[in-house]
């Protein structure tokens, strides 16, 4: 969990200065309007950085607060291709390279911007202008109709229309009749030996209302009562009781006196307020289900792939599953800022590597469905032997943490053959690993989101430089794994690899090749990683090896059975994301600095329920990996 002792790496959404909101606003308003989600904001007035007001958090935000994302000096080791500016020479300085005023970052032309102020005639600016005062907050406790028809029924998301949904009597996705459990809480087929933990989705919300005061906001806001302009409000659909009002009332004021210090807000209490409210919520009336109400309703969706280049080359429906799949224990707006970060906050780039990547793991390789199947069916059923070769020959493991607190990845070149295993098995291996890598990352709860690799080459030889693999793994690291490594330690290098070293080295990334030390000893490998986690074979404390623990028949399948419990997961996790993409919305429209940052508020807990969820969710739809086999791997956030 998330705690007020917790120091967030810069640049994350627990720690946004207030240029980099307005970039991550301006991402998220293409890529919605991109997927077909409405967004009160003109096309012709989305290029324009002054079309977007920040929250006034990210406005106070000071540098400080947050923590640099390589703590360890950065000055140089023998043989690192670079040394780069320390966090706190960059201190102060605005996102666009200058001591700007935030006022005047955010109006003047940017990377990645349109040039110049947004027309005369912008519908955009006049909102600003005119609406800010009377804008008020209007949590998000159920989803628009709008968006959750879209997410649910076209893009076919909703738990109802997956392959692996049981219902009672009719197939998966087919009518209001698919899903028994709706209305009267059985979850069609599954198992339920514990029929009364299983909450109904009827009665689910969760606390991300934390700042609301009831009395300050309209009557309709908590009814199932409609807008102006025809679309449902997604607020309450029962005033809450009295109780529950004075609960989030004392919880308000105490948010009162730390209305600036979002970045390290404590998600312990707010945790306890989702299940009180739970509780609560059973005597104040059922939430209406929007699955049920909608389902029959055919909703027109428009995804506007003409608004960026890069949107027309890929099917949205395809980019938008891939998005649902690559969201597990990390959090979904720092997914988002890794590509963010990679293109140097620029928008138009960023959207274009992120929509990229996503049709990559959408239609060239299944990384996703990869790491869920893990190992062990190809193992026990003799498949993809080149790719098990590549666990069998016990040529890495992961384990332990540097100083920067990132999980090593430790790989032993001299046991890797190139003619062990085929290309395509080898990028199966390594795409495979990097996503069991992220499973222990610890984002909310340590501010851990990258991590380090040593690749020891400690009796290397040119039997063991296999171009092809490398090549990939650059392209892939750059491509489709941004801002995901700490350090890259290559050590004991023998001067043979000074020939793979001089092709290898036109292959890599600027910002990749920054992160490239060469250690020579124990001495220089203990400047990043603790010698009691350094081998014994090379000078330092550890006399464990990494090794393949094989595979049971019961891998073969994830370790729980799908249940009831399952099902309410998912349908949990249906709500979540729709409720995610309601406040995002929220957010981007805001025009007043301060509901705008209470809706920052709700995602920042919001991401942190999508992350619970997946952990939650984890035993039902993962196999057991190598790192859960030897219990060295417990899935966190």
């Amino acid at each position: 969990m998330s705690s007020d002792n917790v120091k967030y790496r810069l640049g994350r959404i627990q720690t946004l200065n207030a240029d980099q909101e307005i970039v991550l606003k301006q991402t998220w308003a293409y890529f919605l309007k991109y997927l077909g989600y409405e967004i009160n904001i003109g096309n012709s007035d989305l290029p324009y950085k002054q079309c977007f007001v920040a929250s006034t958090s990210t406005s106070h935000f000071d540098e400080s607060q947050g923590l640099a994302s390589n703590s360890l000096s950065k000055s140089n080791t023998r043989g690192s291709l670079n040394s780069t500016k320390s966090s706190a020479s960059k201190k102060k300085l605005g996102l666009f390279g200058s001591k700007k005023s935030t006022a005047s970052v955010a109006n003047s032309a940017s990377v990645g911007a349109a040039s110049g102020s947004p027309p005369a005639n912008s519908k955009r600016m006049t909102q600003i202008q005119s609406h800010s005062s009377a804008e008020r907050y209007q949590p998000v406790d159920i989803p628009a109709e709008d968006i959750y028809s879209i997410y649910a029924h076209h893009y076919k998301l909703a738990f109802e229309y997956a392959d692996d949904f049981d219902g009672s009597s009719a197939g998966a996705g087919t009518g209001a009749g698919a899903f028994n459990g709706v209305s009267n809480g059985n979850y069609g087929n599954y198992d339920n030996d514990d029929a009364e933990s299983i909450a109904s989705m009827e009665t689910f919300v969760t606390a991300s209302t934390t700042l609301t005061d009831y009395d300050d906001f309209p009557a309709h806001i908590f009814s199932n009562g409609k807008q102006s302009n025809g679309k449902a409000y997604g607020g309450r659909i029962n005033r809450p009781s009295q109780q529950q009002q004075g609960h989030n009332n004392h919880h308000n004021h105490h948010n009162h006196h730390n209305h600036h210090n979002h970045h390290n807000h404590n998600h312990n209490h707010n945790q306890q307020q989702y299940q009180s409210q739970q509780e609560q919520i059973n005597g104040g009336g059922a939430l209406v289900d929007l699955y049920l109400s909608t389902v029959n309703k055919p909703v027109k969706v428009h995804p506007d792939t003409s608004i960026l280049p890069s949107f027309d080359k890929y099917s949205p429906k395809e980019i938008h599953t891939a998005f649902y799949k690559v969201t597990r224990n990390d959090l979904v707006d720092n997914l988002m800022l890794k590509f963010v970060r990679a293109r140097k906050w620029d928008t138009e780039k960023a959207l274009e590597m992120l929509t990229k990547s996503l049709n990559w793991r959408a239609t060239e390789f299944p990384t996703d469905d990869w790491a869920m199947e893990g190992d062990a069916p190809s193992y026990l059923n003799g498949t993809n032997q080149g790719f098990i070769k590549n666990f069998t020959t016990e040529k890495s493991w992961i384990k332990g943490r540097d100083k920067n607190n990132n999980p090593i990845f430790t790989f032993q070149a001299k046991k890797h053959m190139t003619a062990d295993s085929p290309l395509p098995q080898n990028q199966r291996y390594a795409v495979v690993t990097i996503e069991w890598v992220r499973l222990f990352l610890r984002e909310v709860s340590e501010s851990v989101d990258t991590c380090t690799i040593v690749f020891d080459l400690t009796g290397f030889s040119l039997k063991n430089a296999d171009y092809a693999t490398i090549k990939f793994l650059a392209d892939v690291f750059e491509a489709h794994y941004p801002e995901t490594l700490g350090f890259i330690l290559i050590h004991n290098a023998p001067w043979i690899f000074s020939t793979v070293w001089n092709i290898i080295k036109n292959w890599l990334d600027p910002v990749v090749a920054s992160k490239i030390h060469f250690t020579k000893d124990a001495k220089e490998l203990s400047k990043f990683i603790d010698p009691i986690l350094i081998p014994d074979y090379l000078g330092g404390e550890d006399t464990t090896r990494g090794f393949y623990p094989i595979p049971e028949p019961q891998d073969e399948y994830p370790p729980r059975k799908k249940d009831a419990e399952y099902a309410r997961l998912r349908r949990e996790r249906d709500y979540l994301f729709t409720r995610f993409f309601e406040t995002t919305r929220r957010w981007v429209e805001s025009t007043n600095p301060q509901v705008s940052d209470r809706y920052l508020k709700d995602k920042i807990d919001l991401n942190i329920a999508l992350s619970k969820n997946y952990i939650e969710l984890d035993p039902y739809v993962r196999n057991r990996g190598i790192y859960d086999r030897d219990h060295t791997l417990t899935v966190g956030h």
